[in-house]
């Protein structure tokens, strides 16, 4: 794999050339020319070139998920439970901008009564005062995000969310879903994620268990918690296989989320709060501008995805 500028041409245009090696079963980008100008698209070819050889990167190297890594995530993800359990406790605060400063709260609603999806970063709360916490070799990804469902009622609402059978094609990163089993409130699903990021797709199978538990007539909380995770190899072609557990790119070693459903006046709003685990960023990667911040905004579009996935089945009546 090499990267290497061209020069500037006295009229103002640079030449870029570049050449990309993937390795596996991953694609090969041809040596070639790229001209940008002028010169205010130079930082942009820069940058366009280094995603290029970032994405590459991530391709070809695969890790393995340590046990120190994972020691890491059941220690966060006990923190985070509970804490969301806490919370849980005191009904007329159930949801988590019921939790927000005054000011904050009045601004979440009004952009949820615009339509818009409200998104932040979870960075506080969850790990206790005095405990020092590291996740050597990967990075805890955590953001809630909110929609208001206009016009509609919790029970309906519901209905969808629960015909697991029928999510492929309605959420943008499920190719294909399945019911493996129902129990009472207590859900078994499959599916098959795709998602694409830097130039770098990576597909999985994964099997989930979602819980509902009625807090109200009106307030309905749910937990889903990935209970396997694979990714794939050469998706969507004969030599399709998975990885062997904990041997792959990395992208995503676990997930979990906890939804809040509460029924207003104006429609139902949608809580999503939700937690992964993924590889760190490769210090290789860390020296290129934005690349950092390039890969570790996935979790976050991957949130506002099915957040505007559910608004998108309930468009708003005039």
């Amino acid at each position: 794999m090499a990267l290497r500028k061209g020069h500037e041409r006295p009229d103002g245009t640079i030449l870029l050339w570049f050449r990309l090696v993937r390795v596996g079963d991953m694609t090969r980008i041809r040596t070639q020319w790229t001209e940008r100008a002028p010169r205010g698209r130079i930082l942009t070819a820069i940058l366009v070139s280094s995603l290029l050889v970032a994405s590459a990167y991530a391709d070809a190297v695969l890790v393995k998920l340590q046990a120190a890594t994972v020691q890491a995530w059941d220690r966060y993800y006990q923190w985070a439970d509970q804490r969301v359990q806490r919370q849980l406790a005191d009904p007329a605060r159930f949801l988590i901008q019921d939790r927000l400063s005054d000011k904050e709260r009045k601004e979440v609603r009004a952009k949820l009564e615009k339509g818009e999806i409200v998104q932040q970063r979870v960075t506080t709360d969850v790990i206790p005062p005095g405990e020092k916490f590291t996740v050597p070799h990967g990075e805890i990804h955590h953001a809630w995000g909110s929609v208001l469902i206009p016009r509609i009622k919790l029970p309906d609402l519901l209905k969808f969310l629960q015909d697991y059978d029928h999510h492929a094609g309605k959420f943008a990163d499920v190719e294909r879903s399945r019911l493996i089993s129902r129990q009472g409130d207590r859900f078994m699903i499959y599916y098959r994620l795709s998602r694409t990021k830097a130039f770098v797709s990576a597909t999985y199978n994964t099997e989930q268990e979602a819980v509902y538990t009625t807090i109200s007539p009106k307030q309905v909380f749910s937990k889903s918690i990935a209970s396997r995770i694979a990714e794939l190899e050469n998706p969507g072609t004969p030599k399709e296989k998975e990885r062997p557990a904990g041997e792959d790119h990395g992208f995503l070693w676990r997930l979990v989320s906890w939804w809040r459903f509460e029924e207003t006046d104006n429609g139902v709003i949608v809580e999503c709060e939700s937690a992964s685990l993924s590889r760190d960023v490769p210090a290789i990667l860390a020296w290129m501008p934005l690349i950092g911040r390039y890969i570790r905004s996935t979790p976050l579009e991957s949130l506002r995805s099915v957040l505007t996935s559910i608004q998108s089945q309930f468009p708003a009546k005039k």
